[in-house]
């Protein structure tokens, strides 16, 4: 999974305030025409995703309660640090088993073969081979609810202790504390404006949104609003304790819940607390948690997980040496030509040309295994908001990316960027630092 289908929506004490904020807006310039057309517009998008609204609160009920709980019965005491790395590695590999498993329950049923008459599941009825594998499904998932508590305290604790290690403490402990949970996190709606790239408009969405009713929506907007959207999944959510998924590789898993604990530290400044202002301030958070995130995750996977680490490192100097083959379809390349091209036709106004050009080179991605449901201005939007992915031509990422270099330690770099609340402290610490390299 891409770092951009991570990307996640940040629920904390920035979203409360910024919401306070608008109604705060709204309020004061009630009457006019604006503020009317623009609550309209609202209640237009909410009414299109009716009923699949994600609820924060009663997640939040759940989660709290039962992270508070852990904390009284620490899961992963008495463990050795041998013992609680065996155990997350089986604890994913097993995650990654009951999704192999339940792949192979779909396409039984897609085949139509989940009945006797081959009709399908319409019967209700099902195969011996249907029973059996959801019978294996709920063995593992049995399995997973005992360790799952006891998986995500280690890893908070081997994350927390690398944060410890930069100084990054507050009484001696990470603050703030490293909580996450292993859950669907729920989908994301982007709204974009079709003239220009930005993300004007945003909703949770509950997991699991059938891919028929994803692009019903999708369709609904752009045909009535007149506005570009897009509804995708993410790899991990921001809220306290944040959400990450568990099928995916241990090295992403680390980086993903590093990079959610740095949205919760950046809260607590400026930076954080002002994510949703501009678009650019968004791409600041989000490219400095991407930053940190991977930098923590490898950390934590050299100590905790040394051959993973190992393994990883080889293959990586064998693509430096040209051992290993370039892919002949190179898909950073070509992403990023595409975000340049459409953002030439929407410079010029020609809207419906970069419309064009994106379904093109969405069937070249699937044409060479990259499933893209959807290309248009939100897909960019969102994913345009990690500075250093592929999607992105925001001169913010590399920028950040020079500064980490030039800074000692993460410590550091956060103790830098927390402050930023616009594009031009970027550019300020960056001539700082230059300075003190040159120095």
């Amino acid at each position: 999974m891409s770092r951009g289908s991570r990307r996640g929506w940040r629920v904390r004490l920035r979203q409360i305030t910024g919401l306070t904020a608008a109604v705060v807006v709204a309020l004061t310039l009630l009457g006019s025409a604006n503020v009317d057309s623009f609550t309209q517009l609202r209640y237009s998008l909410d009414a299109k995703v009716d009923g699949w609204m994600w609820d924060l609160i009663a997640w939040e009920f759940t989660a709290v309660g039962r992270k508070v709980s852990e904390q009284f019965h620490q899961p992963a005491a008495g463990l050795t640090s041998t013992d609680q790395a065996t155990l997350v590695q089986r604890y994913l590999a097993r995650a990654e088993e009951i999704g192999a498993l339940e792949a192979q329950v779909e396409r039984i049923y897609s085949e139509g073969a989940g009945s006797e008459t081959g009709a399908g599941e319409t019967d209700g009825a099902a195969t011996a081979e249907s029973i059996s594998l959801q019978q294996q499904i709920d063995a593992r998932r049995t399995e997973q609810d005992a360790a799952r508590p006891a998986a995500e305290a280690i890893l908070e604790g081997q994350v927390g202790a690398a944060l410890v290690e930069e100084g990054i403490t507050w009484f001696g402990n990470a603050f703030p504390p490293v909580w996450f949970t292993f859950s669907e996190p729920p989908m994301k709606m982007v709204v974009s404006p079709r003239a220009r790239i930005t993300s004007a408009h945003y909703a949770m969405l509950q997991p699991g949104v059938p891919v028929a009713e994803r692009e019903r929506i999708e369709q609904a907007i752009r045909q009535e609003d007149d506005l570009s959207a897009y509804i995708t999944n993410i790899g991990g959510l921001g809220a306290y304790p944040t959400l990450v998924i568990d099928r995916a590789p241990l090295a992403w898993v680390l980086s993903t819940v590093a990079h959610e604990w740095v949205h919760n530290y950046l809260t607590l400044f400026p930076l954080g607390f002002n994510y949703s202002t501009t678009s650019d301030l968004t791409i600041l958070n989000e490219t400095v948690a991407d930053i940190v995130g991977d930098e923590i995750g490898e950390r934590v996977l050299e100590l905790h997980y040394p051959e993973f680490a190992q393994s990883l490192a080889a293959r990586a100097a064998a693509v430096d040496a040209g051992e290993t083959a370039p892919p002949a379809f190179d898909f950073r390349k070509e992403m990023r030509h595409t975000r340049e091209v459409v953002d030439q036709f929407l410079a010029l106004g020609r809207v419906e040309d970069a419309e064009e050009y994106m379904e093109i080179r969405r069937l070249l991605f699937v044409e060479n295994g990259y499933a893209i449901r959807t290309l248009n201005q939100a897909y960019f939007a969102f994913h345009g908001s990690y500075g250093t992915g592929a999607a992105a031509t925001s001169p913010i990422g590399p920028k950040l990316e020079e500064l980490r270099s030039l800074t000692p330690d993460v410590r550091t770099f956060l103790e830098t960027v927390r402050s930023f609340t616009m594009p031009e402290d970027l550019d300020k610490a960056l001539e700082q630092w230059r300075q003190v390299a040159t120095s």
